[in-house]
């Protein structure tokens, strides 16, 4: 909310910059000792707040990568225990396994193994995925993950229905992977019956690329260390060999190929300045390589049955000039002086933030971005005026924004202004959608409910078409209406189209299960594609032109869309239909070789050749964005 201020008080900028010069020969005689214990305090809060915000952020990233594995595990087994998904179902189980893994790229391999020691996994092995079904007691010497899940299924059984939250494991060596993997483990019951368990498996090389992303300088490295002796994750576990094996899955920290690391505990420390750096002993200074080096690190808890030590050092070069800085100021008592610089620099700032709150709003405004918060009120009286402005700019264009396409009219922004003036013939490709049935589920609903649902389909949508570069070119009542190629020229229009269709669908599916869970109205569309020439332009009449796309194409491809209604089943969640002219472009785009058949042939209005239809319900499995 913006902050209210008293009227009148405001300042120009001239009277800023005399009242500020004025304050600099005013504090210039201030004492050394009022200087010096504010300029300490300040800069070592800086420190502190700098260096818990970098270790926050390490462990930030580990969760981010390990919380997917338990809330696709706990969806899961709640869908099993519910009996949603049945655990003799074997085809289906696998499914939900496979896509499991297709969804969460750090899990290694997932599955459930059931009282008899019967197993349904799906293992990630050379990039592919690979559903199995199998009964452990036929690997009597397994090693790694298969006994892993033989030895889940005894211990769940043993510790049973108490233990009803999914806990993270110890450390399983996997000799295929030659490296250890973290597991997440949970019992399976039905009412009051202990049915089975289930677990995933995450290597630890995933761990280690999440940590590379801020250790590429050659200097600064992030750490995870395991019961503080063993090296749990760390970037160079990829490009050395460290001879693990299961009595030995992780390397010492003395045998890290990493000088500096293998001195966090040994390396002569520097207690003062750890003070100075970090809190609550999370962080120490050793000299280590000639050098002296800041450690910070925290302890990461809930990741198996011993905690992590999660930390990153860098030189301490980058903070000392700070701290030297003001030893020297004490040394020479320059008091005067490095107030007047202070002072300056905060008038600077006090001049200078604004004025690029002001170019970045202005830049907002260019790119048609209206969701940034409003400017504050100013006391410098020129830039306030300007900020009010922009507000109002702002609010204004929100609002006629509602109604414009953005993307549309920054693509005809950039194109200039033929492209907005001057009408054009374009080979295209029109997506067409309808909602079935969607007068019998509004019935049902009230009028809010009615707009929050189509703005949520809307929405899904959308981002999938906009995602391949498509326009939207207008909603008609619950139908969407999309063009490829008609601003910018593309000549892979058709490719884009399918591509954004398949994503669609996998949405559409996916969207669909939410709302059977949930028990709300599922939402099954059907979609027309169609490729060709048509006219872009502005269309209408003066007082109100719309920017659109007119021709045949686009009605070849309206048709098709009603021509689902002959091939939709109750149970198909879509049903997409493209004329053979789109098939026919987009499969060497996005490899389908060979193209899927025509489905069959319809006769439009108007035309003497009949059109030919290609139903793309199973081959869009084999598109990808």
């Amino acid at each position: 909310m913006p902050r209210i201020l008293l009227p009148g008080w405001r300042l120009s900028i001239a009277q800023a910059l005399v009242l500020g010069f004025g304050l600099l020969m005013l504090l210039a005689g201030l004492a050394y000792g009022s200087a010096m214990l504010s300029g300490r305090i300040n800069t070592v809060e800086l420190l502190r707040d700098r260096n818990q915000r970098l270790i926050d952020q390490v462990t930030d990233r580990i969760r981010s990568k390990l919380e997917p594995v338990r809330q696709h595990l706990e969806g899961l087994r709640d869908r099993i225990e519910a009996g949603r998904v049945s655990l003799d179902d074997t085809q289906r189980l696998g499914d939900y396994l496979s896509a499991i893994l297709d969804g969460v790229p750090q899990i290694d391999a997932v599955g459930v193994v059931r009282q008899d020691l019967s197993a349904t996994r799906a293992v990630r092995t050379a990039g592919s995925v690979y559903v199995l079904y199998d009964s452990l007691t036929n690997y009597p010497n397994a090693q790694g993950r298969l006994r892993a899940a033989a030895d889940l299924i005894r211990e769940l059984q043993t510790r049973g229905q108490s233990l009803r939250v999914l806990q993270w494991g110890d450390l399983i060596w996997e000799p295929a992977l030659r490296q250890p993997l973290i597991n997440l483990r949970a019992p399976l019951t039905i009412g009051d019956r202990f049915v089975g368990g289930m677990a995933a498996l995450v290597s630890l090389g995933s761990l280690s690329r999440v940590l590379e992303a801020d250790s590429i300088d050659g200097h600064s490295m992030n750490f995870i260390l395991y019961d503080d002796n063993y090296v749990l994750a760390h970037p160079t576990l990829s490009s050395h060999e460290y001879y693990l094996s299961a009595e030995k899955p992780l390397p010492f920290l003395e045998e890290i190929h990493d000088p500096v690391l293998t001195k966090i505990w040994s390396g002569r420390r520097d207690s003062q300045l750890a003070r100075a750096v970090g809190r609550d002993g999370g962080s120490h200074v050793v000299e280590a390589e000639g050098r002296r080096w800041i450690f910070l690190y925290q302890r990461l808890e809930g990741y198996g049955e011993r905690p992590w030590l999660v930390g990153r050092y860098f030189p301490f070069d980058d903070i000392e000039t700070e701290v030297e800085r003001l030893q020297f100021a004490a040394a020479i008592g320059a008091i005067g002086l490095l107030l007047a610089l202070l002072i300056a620099w905060r008038l600077g700032r006090v001049i200078g933030q604004p004025i690029r709150q002001l170019a970045a709003a202005a830049g907002r405004l260019q790119r048609l971005e209206f969701d940034g918060p409003p400017l504050d009120r100013l006391r410098l009286r020129e830039l306030d005026d300007a900020a009010q402005a922009v507000n109002a700019a702002t609010a204004a264009l929100s609002w006629f924004g509602n109604y414009v396409p953005r993307k549309l009219v920054s693509r005809l922004l950039r194109e200039g202004e033929d492209a907005v003036n001057m009408s054009k013939q374009r080979d295209v490709t029109v997506l067409f959608t309808d909602i079935v049935g969607f007068t019998s589920i509004s019935e049902t609903l009230t009028a809010p409910e009615v707009a929050d649902m189509l703005n949520q389909h809307f929405a899904l949508l959308a981002g999938h078409i906009e995602a391949e570069g498509g326009v939207i070119d207008k909603f008609i009542g619950d139908s969407v209406m999309a063009v490829w190629g008609a601003i910018k020229r593309d000549e892979d229009h058709a490719g884009h189209a399918l591509r954004a269709v398949a994503a669609m669908c996998r949405a559409l599916a996916a969207d669909n299960a939410r709302r059977r869970m949930l028990d709300l109205p599922v939402l099954r569309i059907r979609i027309g594609l169609h490729s060709g020439p048509v006219v872009v332009g502005n269309i209408g009449a003066p007082s109100r032109m719309n920017y659109t796309v007119v021709g045949d194409t686009v009605n070849i491809a309206q048709r098709l869309e009603q021509l689902g209604r002959d091939y939709m089943t109750d149970a198909d969640d879509y049903e997409v239909l493209a004329s053979g002219i789109t098939v026919a472009l987009a499969a060497p785009q996005i490899g389908l070789d060979p193209p899927p058949p025509p489905t069959g042939h319809f006769h439009v209005k108007g035309r003497v050749e009949p059109v030919e239809v290609v139903q793309l319900n199973a081959t869009l499995r084999l598109i990808r964005s």
